[in-house]
């Protein structure tokens, strides 16, 4: 973080939001996990980075995400990531389809050196004490066989999003701005 004394720096993601009731669910296990968590349910598509120029880099993604077609995605169980200890649902339908896109993004002014390999999930939790992880995990289990919704969807909208980080920004004012939303076309049926 001393690279950030005295000056502000932005970073971009892109993202696609889960849709209601799944939204809703999962804000909700989130914020009984850490209260001070204000994200909004979400797959990353391309995990947060710099740009050097921004412009460039949406007009990129813009044009993949022409490219794209929507698909179905469906959420599997609850795991923990070993080495972050992030807890997060993981991704049973649609995992192949969110690599190549990730993969198609992560290309010329998009692309960024990312700390871990990209694997789609669902946070739940993160940063969380080693101590209060398991309980984290089995709190999320429970909460998940208790949901009753649905627990696949397609994937329509990707968003591009941005946070402004600075000197005095801490993980409790850690938001997300939309700057652009792409609809993803319908697949052409035969």
């Amino acid at each position: 973080m001393d690279a950030l004394i005295g000056e502000r720096i932005d970073l971009f993601a892109l993202v696609a939001y889960l849709p209601e009731p799944l939204a809703e669910f999962v804000n909700a296990v989130r914020h009984e996990l850490d209260p001070a968590c204000r994200l909004q349910a979400h797959i990353t598509i391309l995990p947060p980075r710099e740009f050097g120029d921004p412009d460039a880099a949406s007009q990129e993604i813009q044009k993949i995400v022409g490219q794209a077609h929507s698909f179905r995605i469906s959420v599997g169980e609850i795991r923990v990531f070993p080495g972050s200890e992030v807890v997060h649902l993981s991704i049973d339908g649609g995992l192949e389809q969110l690599r190549e896109l990730h993969g198609q993004l992560n290309q010329g002014c998009a692309k960024a050196p990312e700390l871990w390999p990209y694997h789609p999930h669902v946070t739940l939790a993160q940063d969380l004490e080693p101590a209060a992880v398991a309980a984290a995990r089995d709190l999320a289990v429970r909460r998940w066989r208790e949901y009753s919704g649905p627990r696949s969807f397609a994937l329509e909208h990707l968003t591009f999003v941005r946070r402004t980080l600075g000197k005095d920004d801490c993980a409790a004012e850690n938001f997300w701005v939309d700057l652009k939303t792409w609809e993803l076309p319908s697949p052409v049926l035969a």
